[in-house]
């Protein structure tokens, strides 16, 4: 069984979700947990095609219907090697940055934009 990462120790990184520089998502994480997400709703994709049960999280329908579109869902490092104090706080920074400054996310916080208004507040400031 995988040891718990020590969230004293700078291990932790904050990360957005974008595409064609325009954030959609904004998290903090440590490991592989930003660098697999797409990966993973790839994989929920399949599932949901062969017909399988398929629990989603609105991040992660928002980066589906992304991938759907044939758009290109990229990943920035926003912040590294911090403990998981500082990267829960820069994450809540970084989204009342972004919310402020009018982006739609799809975080939990601050968001009452549906999946389709967050693809189409992205496709609208990429174009």
């Amino acid at each position: 069984m995988p040891v718990a990462n020590n969230p004293l120790l700078p291990g932790f990184y904050v990360y957005a979700f974008h595409v064609g520089g325009v954030p959609f998502y904004v998290g903090e994480g440590r490991s592989s947990r930003a660098s697999d997400r797409v990966r993973y709703v790839r994989y929920q994709m399949r599932r949901e095609a062969a017909g399988k049960t398929v629990k989603w999280c609105k991040n992660n329908r928002v980066i589906a219907e992304c991938l759907k579109r044939g758009l290109e869902v990229e990943l920035k490092y926003l912040h590294e090697n911090l403990t998981r104090e500082d990267a829960l706080t820069r994450e809540r920074e970084e989204i009342g940055r972004l919310l402020s400054s009018g982006f739609a996310l799809s975080n939990r916080e601050g968001s009452t934009a549906s999946v389709e208004q967050i693809v189409e507040a992205v496709v609208s400031r990429t174009a």
